[in-house]
């Protein structure tokens, strides 16, 4: 016997995921619309030399920022990282010895979920 809940917990999933993914898709696309727009306002303010110029806007103000972001530690980049440091202080390389063991010992996190497969919605309205 089925539960009848699970039914409506179905729909309702397939509901979310398919406007998740249509929202993560609109999100992409309205992030590399903004991107275009704020290299192309940079742009122009560094081209005129008004690059310290204060934009009032309604609500506040736009300046241009600059922002320092880490760069992500790949394994490939820790290896770099760390036969750079040895290449600086001289001695044993070491590095190949130590990937293989953060890769040994890395560990993973196992977690349940739901993955749909078959006909996309996409598919469907094309029919």
């Amino acid at each position: 016997m089925a539960d009848s809940g699970i039914g409506t917990s179905v729909r309702h999933w397939l509901h979310y995921s398919n406007l998740a993914a249509s929202f993560f898709k609109q999100y992409g696309s309205a992030r590399k619309i903004r991107d275009d727009y704020e290299k192309h306002i940079i742009s122009t303010l560094q081209q005129r030399n008004i690059e310290n110029a204060t934009i009032q806007i309604s609500g506040g103000q736009i300046r241009i920022q600059s922002k320092r972001e880490p760069v992500q530690l790949s394994l490939v980049r820790v290896e770099e990282l760390i036969a750079g440091y040895y290449k600086q202080r001289g001695g044993k390389d070491e590095t190949k010895d130590i990937m293989l063991f953060l890769k040994a010992n890395r560990g993973y996190h196992t977690t349940k979920s739901l993955k749909q497969s078959g006909i996309t919605p996409k598919q469907l309205e094309m029919q």
